[in-house]
C-alpha cells in the first residue's frame, strides 16, 4: 500500500476552471477499481507521469499490452476523462495514482520499470517558482534506481525556459544516462509517436513546436 506521507509538495490547481459538478464521492469509488496499490514482482511496468487527459495512458495501454501502465495524475478533470476511457474500451492494463508520483517511485526499490514518460510537465516558467519544476537530476536519479537495464526515459516540452533547465539536468546525469537523440531532439513528436494530447494540440496551435529527449539508462 503506499504512503500518503509525500515527500515533495503537490503544486497547482488539482480542478479545472470549468465549475461543472460532479459526484466526488463516485469519482474516488471508480478511481479505487483502477487504483495502483503495489507493485508485483510478475509483472512489468510503464510508468506515465502527468498524464492530463489521459491520452498518453491510453496510447501505452495499447501499445503495450503484455505491460502494467501507472498512470500518475493528480488533476481531476483528466482522470475523469481516463476513467471513461478505460470502461469504454474496456483497458485492463491501466493502474491509476491520483496523487504524487514521488509516492510511487519511493514504495520500491526495485527495478520494476522498462519505460518512463514525461509529456509536457508544468515548466513553471516564473524563476521563483522553478523548485516546483519536476525535472532535475534529482528526480532522473530516482528513476535512475527504478529503470531496468537499457530502459528509457521520454520527456516532451514545448517550453524554451524548461528545455534549458532539462538539460543542465541531463548534464548533471551524464554518468548515468545516454542522450540517444541529442542530434535530433528537435525533430517532431510525430516523427517518433502517433499521438497528439491537449497540450500537444496547444503548442502547435500557438506555433510552439514540441522537443523530445530520449533518455536510456547505462
Amino acid at each position: 500500500m503506499l504512503s500518503s506521507d509525500y515527500s515533495k509538495r503537490l503544486f497547482g490547481r488539482t480542478r479545472g476552471r470549468s465549475k461543472k459538478k460532479f459526484d466526488l464521492k463516485k469519482y474516488h469509488q471508480t478511481v479505487n477499481k483502477y487504483k495502483f496499490q503495489k507493485f508485483d514482482k510478475k509483472l512489468d511496468y510503464i510508468l506515465d507521469i502527468g498524464t492530463g487527459y489521459g491520452e498518453t495512458s491510453i496510447f501505452l495501454a495499447k501499445h503495450f499490452s503484455d505491460k502494467i501502465i501507472i498512470s500518475c495524475e493528480k488533476y481531476i478533470d483528466g482522470n475523469i476523462i481516463l476513467l471513461k476511457k478505460i470502461e469504454k474500451h474496456k483497458i485492463n492494463n491501466i493502474r491509476l495514482h491520483n496523487g504524487n508520483v514521488y509516492d510511487v517511485l519511493e514504495s520500491t526499490n526495485k527495478k520494476y520499470f522498462e519505460l518512463v514518460w514525461i509529456f509536457f510537465p508544468d515548466p513553471w516558467p516564473k524563476n521563483r517558482h522553478a523548485k516546483r519544476r519536476l525535472i532535475t537530476s534529482d528526480f532522473l536519479l530516482k528513476i535512475h534506481r527504478l529503470l531496468k537495464q537499457d530502459s528509457k526515459i521520454y520527456i516532451a516540452t514545448d517550453s524554451s525556459i524548461y528545455i534549458r533547465f532539462i538539460l543542465n539536468s541531463i548534464y548533471n546525469c551524464k554518468d548515468f544516462f545516454t542522450w540517444l537523440n541529442q542530434s535530433e531532439m528537435n525533430l517532431h513528436i510525430k516523427d517518433y509517436f502517433d499521438i497528439e494530447t491537449k497540450y500537444y494540440k496547444k503548442a502547435i496551435n500557438s506555433q510552439r513546436k514540441p522537443s523530445l529527449f530520449i533518455l536510456r539508462k547505462l
